[in-house]
């Protein structure tokens, strides 16, 4: 019988952490203040972002922070690259800001790199930036350091319900920045045997069929693409093993989610399953708290006092 990994227990007690730092920042005067770009003017991406970003400042008001949300997607093509790196400038000079997202993906026309080399690393919410990304390549301590927000979440709810990697065969179904690749990287520093696959990828599924663990982070459900579609079901993998669904998104039409696993045939042959509702989102939310709280302290330890500490 499969057990479902959920995250309604890591977002509850990730937000009551939160509070608690909330309170103790504002004793020395700073208010965490995440800001938030929107770029990208794709119809489904719009509407998927806007839900995700909605969700993410309801999470940073309820334990007291404050939310700037910038639409920048109305911009003409050819002027929001420039557009963007004026406003990320002044966000990186202003101290009541603490923390930034560039909400991901970008659309092909604005560029991606120089977004994230001109954000300042003391306040990347998403570990984009170059210097932050580097972490990832040595070591990394899940408590303490700001991590790729859904990589991170999956990497805790696997701890919470005593999923161990080591060893195992992972199939991350996506390369994307923002949670395939990082994923498998911090995967393989866990020792885990790592195989990501792609639109590229030849023969997918006799890769999934052996996988120990699957996660799929496509977003490209078969009801909103035709080019590249892709959804897990449960025929596709072996009796027993782990499934973690990451990619969803919302049709601006219906405003209805549609996801890259089948919940349905999956729970049949999985041992463990989190639903499309309620599970690796729910652990991205607390992450982007705990990466906000994180962010936060290393602006008031710069702008404010050095001995100033941290502490889980």
């Amino acid at each position: 019988m499969v057990t479902w990994i959920r995250g309604e227990g890591l977002h509850a007690q990730t937000k009551e952490w939160a509070r608690g730092h909330v309170k103790r920042l504002e004793e020395v005067g700073i208010t965490p203040k995440l800001a938030v770009l929107l770029l990208n003017d794709d119809p489904v991406e719009l509407e998927t972002q806007r839900r995700f970003v909605s969700l993410k400042a309801r999470d940073v008001r309820e334990i007291g922070g404050e939310v700037e949300i910038y639409e920048l997607y109305s911009a003409p093509p050819e002027r929001r690259t420039k557009e963007a790196l004026r406003l990320i400038e002044s966000l990186n000079r202003r101290d009541d800001v603490t923390g930034v997202i560039i909400q991901k993906p970008l659309p092909p026309f604005v560029d991606e790199k120089a977004l994230f080399s001109a954000l300042s690393p003391e306040k990347d919410i998403d570990a984009l930036t170059p210097e932050n990304k580097k972490r990832l390549l040595t070591d990394f301590d899940l408590d303490r350091d700001v991590l790729p927000c859904t990589p991170a979440g999956i990497l805790e709810l696997f701890r919470l319900y005593g999923i161990d990697v080591r060893g195992k065969d992972v199939v991350v179904v996506g390369k994307g920045e923002l949670v395939g690749k990082p994923l498998a990287v911090m995967l393989m520093q866990l020792d885990a045997t790592v195989t990501v696959l792609h639109a590229l990828s030849k023969e997918r599924e006799p890769y999934v069929k052996r996988a120990d663990v699957v996660i799929s982070a496509v977003g490209r459900p078969p009801e909103l693409y035709k080019d590249n579609p892709w959804r897990l079901t449960g025929d596709m993998i072996k009796e027993g093993a782990v499934v973690v669904g990451v990619g969803g998104k919302v049709d601006p039409a219906t405003k209805k989610w549609f996801f890259d696993v089948d919940e349905k045939s999956l729970a049949e042959k999985a041992s463990y399953l989190t639903p499309n509702i309620g599970g690796v989102g729910l652990a991205t939310r607390a992450r982007v708290l705990k990466n906000l709280i994180r962010t936060t302290y290393q602006v008031a330890q710069r702008v404010l006092s050095p001995r100033l500490v941290y502490e889980v």
